[in-house]
Order: structure tokens, then sequence, then C-alpha cells
């Protein structure tokens, strides 16, 4: 994956900005307290618009690391400015969805035209995100579920390349159809962040859209299917009532008090071995707890 940063902005790009700094796996970033940072958290703060980074360069000018720092005011205006204006998820349930078209790895057409009247599913990602990684089994038995039902069609969709997906998909087998290469239709559909999730109805509008890590997609997607299958209406949220959407900026902690990352918490969630549940501390401040299901 190979990113840009400019301006304050992060993204990737074709097109590289006079003055932009590439960033891939291999950068450092460190945030204040200096602790590595990985590269899907890196996204995720910097499109709150409330981060920005410095290089740090070595006494012969070579970048050593990239420096995350809360953004001024100042820098957040000039960020508004630079990035294009972008509807959040809730403000696109209900709306229609983009005209598309895209080949799979199998040289299957996927389009707006093909699946008109059907339920579309789209998964987006990415070979080093972890959260994208992890959620792979329940999305494998979500299209297990809907595989023979001709009324809903899957795609799973990066921007890497072909040769770089066919060997990850080696290691980690992905049953929705796969498009490579799809950078043009990641920004068709407004994809910030990874992974992302949407499920557009058979009217062809948006009915789910969910970006980020969720330990529970396995049961919401099923859940938007299932509704748009039936031409209920779309709801801003639509997971179950019983789900809890996780911010990866949030504090999550085991039953013995330690505090874990978030594609810990991913990868504990997806293993059905655990329940989370929202807690306070001493301070009233909110945290989530991982316990062990008996």
């Amino acid at each position: 994956m190979m990113l840009t940063f400019f301006g304050n902005y992060i993204g990737y790009s074709q097109e590289i900005p006079e003055g932009a700094i590439m960033i891939d796996e291999n950068t450092i970033i460190k945030d204040e307290s200096g602790k590595k940072v990985e590269m899907f958290k890196l996204m995720d703060l910097m499109n709150s618009g409330e981060w920005t980074m410095d290089p740090v360069n070595d006494s012969k000018g070579k970048l050593q690391y990239m420096q995350l720092r809360k953004a001024t005011e100042e820098e957040q205006k000039k960020r508004k400015a630079l990035m294009p204006m972008q509807e959040t998820s809730s403000d696109l349930i209900g709306k229609s969805a983009p005209d598309f078209t895209m080949i799979d790895l199998n040289g299957n057409t996927i389009s707006s035209k093909n699946t008109k009247g059907k339920v579309v599913v789209l998964n987006f990602w990415f070979t080093a995100c972890k959260p994208c990684i992890s959620e792979i089994p329940e999305l494998n038995e979500v299209y297990e579920k809907y595989k023979k039902d001709s009324n809903v069609v899957f795609a799973s969709i990066t921007f890497d390349k072909r040769d770089k997906v066919n060997s990850f998909l080696k290691k980690y087998p992905i049953k929705y159809p796969v498009v490579s290469d799809a950078k043009e239709i990641c920004d068709l559909f407004k994809t910030t962040g990874y992974p992302t999730n949407i499920v557009i109805d058979k009217n062809g509008n948006y009915f789910d859209y969910t970006k980020g890590g969720f330990p529970q997609i396995g049961q919401q997607i099923p859940s938007s299917i299932q509704n748009a299958l039936e031409n209920k209406k779309p709801t801003a949220n639509s997971m179950p009532s019983d789900g809890i959407k996780l911010d990866p900026n949030s504090t999550f902690k085991l039953e013995n008090e330690k505090v874990i990352p978030f594609e810990k918490v991913i990868e504990l969630m997806n293993s059905n071995n655990y329940d989370i549940t929202p807690q306070k501390d001493g301070n009233n401040e909110k945290y989530y707890l991982l316990k062990k299901k008996n």
C-alpha cells in the first residue's frame, strides 16, 4: 500500500502532488508517546481531521519516521479546504448508489446494469489492513449463506494490484468475487476508511454503509441483506439491536484490566469466544470489556 501525505491530508493517489511525502507499510509512524502506529490506525486518526504529522529526518535529510501530533485549528481549516466534500455514512443511507462497472479476477463483469433489481454486497479492503483480514472468515460465511440466491450479488474490491492480490489470496482465501486494481471504484463509493462494507438495495440505493472494523459484521451484513430482500426501509444504522459499533480510538480491556489494541479486539471477537460490553471506570471514562464466554 502506498499513501501520500500532503497538506495535512492523507490518501492514496496515482498523481503525487509536489512536496508530498510517500508513506507505505515500511514507514515508521509514531504517536505522541513514541509508540509505533499501525497503518489502519493512522488512517482512522488522519480521517478524523484532528491529527497531522511532521517528518523527522536524520542529519542527511533522510526520513527516519513520521511524528503524529494534534493539528492546530489553522491546520484543520487548511485540511478541510483541500479535502473533497464528503457525506457521512448515515447521510448516504437511502440515497442512490453510483453507477459502476468492474471486472473480477475471473473476468466476470459486475455492474449496476447487470445487478439491477438485485441486492449488491460490496466489501472494500487492502492487503496490509489487519481489520480487513480479521473479518474475512465472517464475510466468507455470509457469502456461503447467500451464494445460491440469484437476487444477491457480492464483490470484494481493492486498489491493490492483481499480482499482490493473487499472492494474498493464497494465504487468505476470499469467497466473494474479488476485484483488484480498483482505485476508481474505491473513490466512486467514497471509501476513506478500511474495511468498508456496503449493501445496496434492489432499487440501487444505499441500504447499509459500515466503515471500519466491526466485530459483529457477520451478523450485520446478513441482517441488512435480508431486510433489503424484503423491501424493508433502511435506517441510518441497520446493525442488529444487540450490535456494538466500535471506534478504533476507544479503549478495550480484558478481564485482568489489560488494555489491548483494536486489531486484537477484532481477532478475539471473530473467534466467537468473547463477549464485549461497554463499561465505565472509576473516573467515569467509557471503555469496552472483553470477557471470555463460559
